[in-house]
Protein backbone atom coordinates (compact mmCIF):
# COMPACT_ATOMS: atom_id res chain seq x y z
CA UNK A 1 0.00 0.00 0.00
CA UNK A 2 -1.41 2.72 -0.41
CA UNK A 3 -0.37 5.99 0.25
CA UNK A 4 0.40 12.81 7.63
CA UNK A 5 3.55 22.56 15.93
CA UNK A 6 4.54 22.07 19.30
CA UNK A 7 7.82 21.65 21.03
CA UNK A 8 9.83 21.49 24.01
CA UNK A 9 13.26 23.13 25.09
CA UNK A 10 15.49 19.74 23.52
CA UNK A 11 19.38 19.48 23.62
CA UNK A 12 20.48 18.38 19.62
CA UNK A 13 21.66 14.68 20.40
CA UNK A 14 22.78 12.38 17.04
CA UNK A 15 21.07 9.47 15.99
CA UNK A 16 23.45 6.63 17.08
CA UNK A 17 25.77 5.42 14.26
CA UNK A 18 24.77 1.65 13.34
CA UNK A 19 28.23 0.42 14.42
CA UNK A 20 26.79 1.11 17.84
CA UNK A 21 23.81 -0.89 17.72
CA UNK A 22 24.13 -4.39 18.88
CA UNK A 23 24.40 -7.04 16.01
CA UNK A 24 20.70 -7.82 14.39
CA UNK A 25 19.14 -5.21 16.90
CA UNK A 26 18.20 -3.11 13.10
CA UNK A 27 17.05 -4.55 9.62
CA UNK A 28 19.39 -4.47 6.81
CA UNK A 29 17.58 -3.03 3.72
CA UNK A 30 20.53 -3.22 1.48
CA UNK A 31 23.78 -1.44 0.72
CA UNK A 32 21.89 1.90 -0.63
CA UNK A 33 19.90 2.21 2.79
CA UNK A 34 21.32 3.64 6.17
CA UNK A 35 19.53 2.41 9.43
CA UNK A 36 20.06 3.25 12.65
CA UNK A 37 18.67 3.90 16.19
CA UNK A 38 17.46 7.15 17.59
CA UNK A 39 18.91 8.66 20.69
CA UNK A 40 15.88 7.59 22.90
CA UNK A 41 14.51 4.74 20.57
CA UNK A 42 12.48 4.54 17.77
CA UNK A 43 14.82 3.90 14.45
CA UNK A 44 16.24 5.84 11.76
CA UNK A 45 15.94 5.38 7.76
CA UNK A 46 17.54 6.98 5.18
CA UNK A 47 17.65 6.32 1.37
CA UNK A 48 19.95 8.94 -0.82
CA UNK A 49 18.61 9.75 -4.25
CA UNK A 50 19.59 11.53 -7.61
CA UNK A 51 17.91 13.76 -8.83
CA UNK A 52 15.78 17.70 -8.31
CA UNK A 53 17.37 18.85 -5.04
CA UNK A 54 14.23 17.99 -3.13
CA UNK A 55 13.76 15.70 0.58
CA UNK A 56 11.14 13.47 1.93
CA UNK A 57 10.74 13.74 5.49
CA UNK A 58 8.46 11.28 7.35
CA UNK A 59 7.30 10.37 11.13
CA UNK A 60 5.62 6.64 11.21
CA UNK A 61 4.13 5.71 14.52
CA UNK A 62 1.90 2.80 15.58
CA UNK A 63 -1.02 4.02 17.47
CA UNK A 64 -4.61 2.93 17.08
CA UNK A 65 -5.90 6.07 15.15
CA UNK A 66 -9.39 5.42 17.71
CA UNK A 67 -7.26 6.24 20.74
CA UNK A 68 -6.02 3.90 23.75
CA UNK A 69 -8.73 4.00 26.09
CA UNK A 70 -11.20 0.98 26.13
CA UNK A 71 -13.91 3.43 24.55
CA UNK A 72 -13.28 4.35 20.71
CA UNK A 73 -12.90 7.83 19.67
CA UNK A 74 -12.91 8.07 15.72
CA UNK A 75 -10.68 10.44 14.64
CA UNK A 76 -8.59 11.18 17.52
CA UNK A 77 -5.11 10.16 16.02
CA UNK A 78 -6.06 12.64 12.98
CA UNK A 79 -6.93 15.56 15.11
CA UNK A 80 -4.20 15.07 17.71
CA UNK A 81 -1.44 14.83 14.93
CA UNK A 82 -2.98 18.54 13.02
CA UNK A 83 -2.87 19.85 16.35
CA UNK A 84 0.34 19.33 17.28
CA UNK A 85 1.87 20.88 13.44
CA UNK A 86 -0.54 23.77 14.15
CA UNK A 87 0.19 24.46 18.02
CA UNK A 88 2.77 27.28 18.30
CA UNK A 89 5.64 26.06 20.38
CA UNK A 90 7.73 27.28 23.07
CA UNK A 91 10.13 28.68 20.73
CA UNK A 92 10.23 28.95 17.34
CA UNK A 93 7.53 28.65 14.53
CA UNK A 94 4.80 26.14 14.29
CA UNK A 95 5.34 22.61 11.84
CA UNK A 96 3.59 23.51 9.53
CA UNK A 97 4.14 27.62 9.55
CA UNK A 98 7.69 26.23 9.23
CA UNK A 99 7.53 23.83 6.11
CA UNK A 100 5.73 26.82 4.33
CA UNK A 101 7.79 29.43 4.89
CA UNK A 102 10.86 27.27 3.44
CA UNK A 103 8.45 26.10 0.42
CA UNK A 104 7.52 22.61 1.33
CA UNK A 105 4.32 21.15 1.70
CA UNK A 106 3.24 19.40 5.17
CA UNK A 107 0.78 16.45 4.88
CA UNK A 108 -0.74 13.72 7.91
CA UNK A 109 -2.34 10.65 7.05
CA UNK A 110 -3.95 8.35 9.71
CA UNK A 111 -4.42 4.80 8.71
CA UNK A 112 -6.54 2.13 11.46
CA UNK A 113 -3.05 1.05 13.52
CA UNK A 114 -0.86 3.70 12.63
CA UNK A 115 -0.01 7.49 11.95
CA UNK A 116 2.20 9.46 8.97
CA UNK A 117 3.66 13.05 9.83
CA UNK A 118 5.13 13.72 5.96
CA UNK A 119 7.14 16.74 4.36
CA UNK A 120 8.30 17.26 0.78
CA UNK A 121 10.85 19.90 1.06
CA UNK A 122 13.87 21.42 -0.53
CA UNK A 123 16.51 19.37 0.25
CA UNK A 124 18.51 22.49 1.72
CA UNK A 125 16.14 22.32 4.40
CA UNK A 126 16.05 18.80 5.39
CA UNK A 127 18.02 19.37 8.52
CA UNK A 128 16.47 21.50 9.54
CA UNK A 129 12.77 20.34 8.98
CA UNK A 130 13.95 17.33 10.60
CA UNK A 131 15.17 19.01 13.87
CA UNK A 132 11.85 20.71 14.20
CA UNK A 133 9.60 17.77 13.08
CA UNK A 134 11.24 15.87 15.90
CA UNK A 135 11.41 18.44 18.37
CA UNK A 136 7.79 18.96 17.99
CA UNK A 137 6.88 15.39 18.06
CA UNK A 138 8.68 13.68 20.19
CA UNK A 139 7.51 16.10 23.22
CA UNK A 140 4.49 17.03 21.56
CA UNK A 141 2.83 20.50 23.04
CA UNK A 142 -0.84 21.11 21.88
CA UNK A 143 -2.28 24.43 22.59
CA UNK A 144 -5.56 25.72 22.57
CA UNK A 145 -5.36 27.76 18.99
CA UNK A 146 -3.64 24.85 17.12
CA UNK A 147 -6.64 22.02 18.64
CA UNK A 148 -9.46 24.50 17.49
CA UNK A 149 -7.57 25.51 13.88
CA UNK A 150 -6.39 21.41 13.47
CA UNK A 151 -10.06 20.58 14.41
CA UNK A 152 -11.52 22.62 11.92
CA UNK A 153 -9.20 21.96 8.90
CA UNK A 154 -9.44 18.41 9.99
CA UNK A 155 -13.52 18.57 9.46
CA UNK A 156 -13.29 20.24 5.75
CA UNK A 157 -11.63 17.25 5.10
CA UNK A 158 -13.62 14.84 6.31
CA UNK A 159 -16.69 17.04 4.54
CA UNK A 160 -14.60 16.28 1.10
CA UNK A 161 -13.96 13.03 1.83
CA UNK A 162 -17.64 11.81 2.24
CA UNK A 163 -18.13 12.99 -1.59
CA UNK A 164 -15.40 9.75 -2.25
CA UNK A 165 -16.64 6.37 -3.18
CA UNK A 166 -13.48 4.47 -2.85
CA UNK A 167 -13.10 6.00 0.43
CA UNK A 168 -16.76 5.43 1.95
CA UNK A 169 -16.53 2.01 0.55
CA UNK A 170 -13.03 0.95 2.15
CA UNK A 171 -14.14 2.46 5.07
CA UNK A 172 -17.46 0.43 4.78
CA UNK A 173 -15.56 -2.70 4.06
CA UNK A 174 -13.14 -2.71 7.10
CA UNK A 175 -16.21 -1.92 9.61
CA UNK A 176 -17.39 -5.03 8.16
CA UNK A 177 -14.45 -7.43 8.02
CA UNK A 178 -13.17 -6.11 11.79
CA UNK A 179 -15.70 -6.76 14.67
CA UNK A 180 -13.55 -4.62 16.98
CA UNK A 181 -10.22 -2.70 17.63
CA UNK A 182 -8.91 0.53 15.37
CA UNK A 183 -9.59 -1.44 11.97
CA UNK A 184 -13.28 -1.44 12.83
CA UNK A 185 -13.67 2.23 12.42
CA UNK A 186 -12.57 4.73 9.80
CA UNK A 187 -9.33 6.45 10.41
CA UNK A 188 -10.74 9.76 9.32
CA UNK A 189 -14.56 9.82 10.70
CA UNK A 190 -17.23 11.51 9.56
CA UNK A 191 -17.62 15.07 10.80
CA UNK A 192 -19.78 14.80 13.28
CA UNK A 193 -16.77 12.77 14.96
CA UNK A 194 -14.19 14.87 14.43
CA UNK A 195 -16.27 18.03 15.97
CA UNK A 196 -16.72 15.51 18.98
CA UNK A 197 -13.02 14.57 19.64
CA UNK A 198 -12.00 16.79 23.26
CA UNK A 199 -8.62 18.57 23.56
CA UNK A 200 -7.73 16.74 26.55
CA UNK A 201 -8.19 13.66 24.78
CA UNK A 202 -6.01 14.74 21.74
CA UNK A 203 -3.38 16.04 24.32
CA UNK A 204 -3.23 12.67 26.05
CA UNK A 205 -3.25 10.50 22.76
CA UNK A 206 -0.54 12.94 21.48
CA UNK A 207 1.76 12.85 24.67
CA UNK A 208 1.63 8.65 24.31
CA UNK A 209 1.87 8.05 21.00
CA UNK A 210 4.39 10.20 19.66
CA UNK A 211 7.39 9.31 21.57
CA UNK A 212 10.94 9.39 20.33
CA UNK A 213 10.79 5.26 20.75
CA UNK A 214 7.52 4.90 19.17
CA UNK A 215 8.91 6.77 15.80
CA UNK A 216 10.06 5.95 12.48
CA UNK A 217 11.79 8.39 11.01
CA UNK A 218 12.31 8.30 7.31
CA UNK A 219 14.11 10.61 4.94
CA UNK A 220 14.64 10.07 1.16
CA UNK A 221 15.87 12.54 -1.82
CA UNK A 222 18.99 14.51 -2.34
CA UNK A 223 20.34 14.04 1.58
CA UNK A 224 22.81 12.04 3.00
CA UNK A 225 22.71 9.27 5.55
CA UNK A 226 24.27 11.91 7.82
CA UNK A 227 20.66 14.10 7.88
CA UNK A 228 18.75 11.12 10.69
CA UNK A 229 21.90 13.03 13.49
CA UNK A 230 19.62 16.57 13.15
CA UNK A 231 16.81 14.56 15.03
CA UNK A 232 16.84 15.69 18.73
CA UNK A 233 16.87 13.07 21.64
CA UNK A 234 13.32 12.87 22.67
CA UNK A 235 12.51 12.87 26.14
CA UNK A 236 13.72 9.82 28.19
CA UNK A 237 10.97 7.35 29.08
CA UNK A 238 11.30 4.40 31.79
CA UNK A 239 9.45 2.48 29.03
CA UNK A 240 11.66 2.26 26.22
CA UNK A 241 9.23 0.16 23.88
CA UNK A 242 7.18 1.33 20.79
CA UNK A 243 3.39 0.45 21.06
CA UNK A 244 2.64 -3.29 20.86
CA UNK A 245 1.34 -4.43 17.26
CA UNK A 246 -2.59 -5.31 18.09
CA UNK A 247 -4.05 -8.40 14.97
CA UNK A 248 -7.54 -7.07 13.84
CA UNK A 249 -10.02 -8.54 14.68
CA UNK A 250 -11.89 -10.47 12.14
CA UNK A 251 -15.67 -10.96 12.34
CA UNK A 252 -16.70 -14.83 13.08
CA UNK A 253 -19.96 -14.38 10.98
CA UNK A 254 -20.49 -12.21 7.85
CA UNK A 255 -22.57 -8.85 8.62
CA UNK A 256 -25.23 -8.24 6.13
CA UNK A 257 -23.91 -6.18 3.60
CA UNK A 258 -23.80 -2.36 4.08
CA UNK A 259 -25.62 -0.01 2.52
CA UNK A 260 -25.45 3.79 1.75
CA UNK A 261 -27.04 6.65 -0.12
CA UNK A 262 -25.10 8.02 -2.32
CA UNK A 263 -25.43 9.97 -5.42
CA UNK A 264 -23.30 7.55 -7.76
CA UNK A 265 -23.61 3.91 -7.85
CA UNK A 266 -20.83 2.19 -6.39
CA UNK A 267 -19.83 -1.10 -4.46
CA UNK A 268 -17.35 -3.11 -2.87
CA UNK A 269 -15.59 -6.47 -1.37
CA UNK A 270 -13.42 -7.41 1.05
CA UNK A 271 -11.24 -10.10 2.11
CA UNK A 272 -9.17 -11.23 5.30
CA UNK A 273 -5.53 -12.15 3.91
CA UNK A 274 -2.00 -13.11 5.02
CA UNK A 275 -0.50 -11.54 7.39
CA UNK A 276 2.71 -9.22 6.45
CA UNK A 277 5.23 -12.20 7.54
CA UNK A 278 3.50 -14.98 5.13
CA UNK A 279 5.77 -13.22 2.74
CA UNK A 280 4.70 -15.38 -0.89
CA UNK A 281 1.38 -15.46 0.08
CA UNK A 282 1.35 -11.39 0.52
CA UNK A 283 2.98 -11.20 -2.66
CA UNK A 284 0.66 -13.71 -4.51
CA UNK A 285 -2.27 -11.34 -3.67
CA UNK A 286 -0.12 -8.09 -4.85
CA UNK A 287 -0.04 -9.92 -7.87
CA UNK A 288 -3.99 -10.77 -8.40
CA UNK A 289 -5.07 -6.89 -7.22
CA UNK A 290 -2.28 -6.31 -9.83
CA UNK A 291 -3.52 -8.56 -12.54
CA UNK A 292 -6.76 -7.99 -12.42
CA UNK A 293 -7.28 -4.10 -11.58
CA UNK A 294 -4.13 -2.35 -11.97
CA UNK A 295 -5.71 1.18 -13.37
CA UNK A 296 -3.40 1.22 -16.46
CA UNK A 297 -4.09 -2.37 -18.37
CA UNK A 298 -5.54 -5.18 -15.33
CA UNK A 299 -7.92 -7.65 -16.92
CA UNK A 300 -10.92 -6.04 -15.32
CA UNK A 301 -10.09 -2.03 -15.95
CA UNK A 302 -8.98 -2.98 -19.50
CA UNK A 303 -12.34 -4.52 -20.14
CA UNK A 304 -14.14 -1.77 -17.83
CA UNK A 305 -12.26 1.19 -20.13
CA UNK A 306 -14.04 -0.63 -23.53
CA UNK A 307 -17.29 -1.74 -22.73
CA UNK A 308 -17.98 1.68 -20.06
CA UNK A 309 -15.29 4.32 -20.10
CA UNK A 310 -16.72 6.49 -17.19
CA UNK A 311 -16.75 3.59 -14.95
CA UNK A 312 -14.47 2.94 -11.84
CA UNK A 313 -12.73 -0.09 -10.33
CA UNK A 314 -9.91 -0.02 -7.86
CA UNK A 315 -8.58 -3.45 -6.08
CA UNK A 316 -5.89 -3.26 -4.11
CA UNK A 317 -4.36 -5.76 -0.91
CA UNK A 318 -3.76 -3.74 1.76
CA UNK A 319 -0.62 -5.69 3.75
CA UNK A 320 -1.03 -5.51 6.95
CA UNK A 321 0.61 -7.14 10.57
CA UNK A 322 -2.29 -9.74 10.54
CA UNK A 323 -4.26 -10.19 8.75
CA UNK A 324 -3.95 -8.21 5.45
CA UNK A 325 -6.96 -7.00 3.33
CA UNK A 326 -8.43 -7.50 -0.43
CA UNK A 327 -10.58 -4.61 -1.31
CA UNK A 328 -11.99 -4.14 -4.47
CA UNK A 329 -14.16 -0.81 -4.99
CA UNK A 330 -16.15 -0.18 -8.59
CA UNK A 331 -18.44 2.59 -9.52
CA UNK A 332 -20.43 3.48 -12.96
CA UNK A 333 -23.97 4.24 -13.66
CA UNK A 334 -24.24 0.82 -15.54
CA UNK A 335 -23.85 -0.65 -12.16
CA UNK A 336 -24.93 -4.36 -12.59
CA UNK A 337 -22.66 -4.49 -15.98
CA UNK A 338 -19.75 -3.29 -13.84
CA UNK A 339 -19.88 -5.57 -10.90
CA UNK A 340 -20.39 -8.83 -12.87
CA UNK A 341 -16.71 -7.75 -14.63
CA UNK A 342 -15.42 -7.17 -11.60
CA UNK A 343 -17.06 -10.84 -10.52
CA UNK A 344 -15.81 -12.22 -13.71
CA UNK A 345 -12.52 -11.00 -12.89
CA UNK A 346 -12.16 -12.56 -9.70
CA UNK A 347 -13.14 -16.02 -10.98
CA UNK A 348 -10.41 -16.23 -12.92
CA UNK A 349 -8.44 -15.77 -10.37
CA UNK A 350 -8.74 -19.62 -8.70
CA UNK A 351 -7.93 -20.82 -12.50
CA UNK A 352 -3.53 -21.09 -13.26
CA UNK A 353 -2.59 -19.08 -15.88
CA UNK A 354 -0.91 -20.34 -18.78
CA UNK A 355 3.31 -19.96 -18.64
CA UNK A 356 3.46 -17.69 -21.05
CA UNK A 357 0.56 -15.28 -19.90
CA UNK A 358 1.73 -15.90 -16.22
CA UNK A 359 5.48 -14.92 -17.15
CA UNK A 360 4.18 -11.66 -19.14
CA UNK A 361 2.21 -10.63 -15.92
CA UNK A 362 4.56 -10.94 -13.47
CA UNK A 363 6.81 -9.15 -15.63
CA UNK A 364 4.22 -6.29 -15.43
CA UNK A 365 3.94 -6.88 -12.18
CA UNK A 366 7.41 -6.25 -10.94
CA UNK A 367 7.92 -2.99 -13.57
CA UNK A 368 4.83 -2.14 -11.67
CA UNK A 369 6.06 -2.08 -8.68
CA UNK A 370 9.98 -0.98 -9.42
CA UNK A 371 7.76 2.51 -11.52
CA UNK A 372 5.93 3.32 -8.04
CA UNK A 373 9.33 3.80 -6.69
CA UNK A 374 10.93 6.33 -8.29
CA UNK A 375 10.23 9.57 -6.26
CA UNK A 376 11.38 10.33 -2.51
CA UNK A 377 8.09 10.54 -1.11
CA UNK A 378 7.42 6.80 -2.98
CA UNK A 379 10.24 5.82 -1.81
CA UNK A 380 9.40 6.92 1.87
CA UNK A 381 6.17 5.93 2.02
CA UNK A 382 7.28 2.93 1.23
CA UNK A 383 9.70 2.16 3.96
CA UNK A 384 7.89 3.69 6.59
CA UNK A 385 4.51 1.55 5.45
CA UNK A 386 6.45 -1.60 5.95
CA UNK A 387 8.52 -1.31 8.70
CA UNK A 388 5.36 0.26 10.86
CA UNK A 389 3.62 -3.19 9.89
CA UNK A 390 6.14 -4.98 11.33
CA UNK A 391 7.86 -6.63 8.07
CA UNK A 392 10.84 -3.49 6.73
CA UNK A 393 12.81 -6.10 5.02
CA UNK A 394 10.02 -6.92 2.95
CA UNK A 395 9.44 -3.07 2.04
CA UNK A 396 9.56 -3.46 -2.20
CA UNK A 397 12.48 -0.87 -2.06
CA UNK A 398 14.83 -3.21 0.42
CA UNK A 399 17.73 -4.36 -1.46
CA UNK A 400 15.97 -3.82 -4.63
CA UNK A 401 15.61 -6.87 -7.01
CA UNK A 402 17.51 -8.87 -4.97
CA UNK A 403 15.22 -8.13 -1.62
CA UNK A 404 13.00 -10.07 -0.06
CA UNK A 405 10.02 -8.88 -1.79
CA UNK A 406 11.17 -9.38 -5.16
CA UNK A 407 12.71 -12.90 -3.95
CA UNK A 408 8.86 -14.26 -3.04
CA UNK A 409 7.39 -12.32 -6.54
CA UNK A 410 9.70 -14.57 -8.45
CA UNK A 411 9.02 -17.70 -6.57
CA UNK A 412 5.21 -17.34 -7.75
CA UNK A 413 4.40 -19.97 -10.28
CA UNK A 414 0.59 -19.89 -11.49
CA UNK A 415 -0.26 -22.82 -9.29
CA UNK A 416 0.33 -21.34 -6.34
CA UNK A 417 -1.27 -18.28 -6.99
CA UNK A 418 -4.44 -20.02 -8.23
CA UNK A 419 -4.14 -21.80 -4.86
CA UNK A 420 -3.99 -18.71 -2.58
CA UNK A 421 -7.21 -17.25 -4.21
CA UNK A 422 -8.83 -20.35 -3.59
CA UNK A 423 -7.46 -20.38 0.09
CA UNK A 424 -9.00 -16.59 0.84
CA UNK A 425 -10.97 -15.51 -2.20
CA UNK A 426 -13.39 -18.82 -2.03
CA UNK A 427 -14.99 -17.56 1.54
CA UNK A 428 -17.89 -14.57 0.66
CA UNK A 429 -16.64 -11.67 1.01
CA UNK A 430 -18.07 -8.51 2.96
CA UNK A 431 -20.32 -6.24 0.89
CA UNK A 432 -20.28 -2.42 0.79
CA UNK A 433 -23.22 -0.91 -1.80
CA UNK A 434 -23.63 3.22 -2.41
CA UNK A 435 -27.08 3.60 -4.11
CA UNK A 436 -28.59 6.72 -5.50
CA UNK A 437 -31.47 7.54 -3.15
CA UNK A 438 -34.91 6.76 -3.69
CA UNK A 439 -37.35 9.40 -4.57
CA UNK A 440 -40.40 8.97 -2.55
CA UNK A 441 -43.80 8.47 -4.43
CA UNK A 442 -45.57 11.48 -4.49
CA UNK A 443 -49.04 11.45 -1.94
CA UNK A 444 -52.37 10.38 -4.43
Amino acid sequence: MSRAGAAVLAALLAAAPISAVAAGDLPDLGPSVSVGRLESGGMSIVRPLGGAPVAAIELWYRAPSTGFGTKPVPSLARVAAQAVAASKPLVGSALGTLINDVGGRLSISVFPDSVEISALVPSSSAQRVVHTMTTVYFAPVLTDDGFKLAQRDVIGEAVLESFNPETLLRDAVFGQLFSAGAQHYAPLGDPKQVAQVGENDARAFATRAFRSQNAVLVVSGTVDAGVAASAVAGRPDADAAGEARVPGQVAQTRPEPFQKAFELPAGGYGWAGPRISDEREATALDFIADYLFRPDGGLVSRELAESDPNSFVVGQFITLYDPGVLFVGYAGKKIDAVRAAVDRGLARAHTPLSPQAFAAARLAFEYNLLHELQTPTEIADNFGWYTIQGNPGYAPGAGGRSGAYFKAADSLTPEFVAAVADKYLSVPPVVATLRPQTAPEPAK
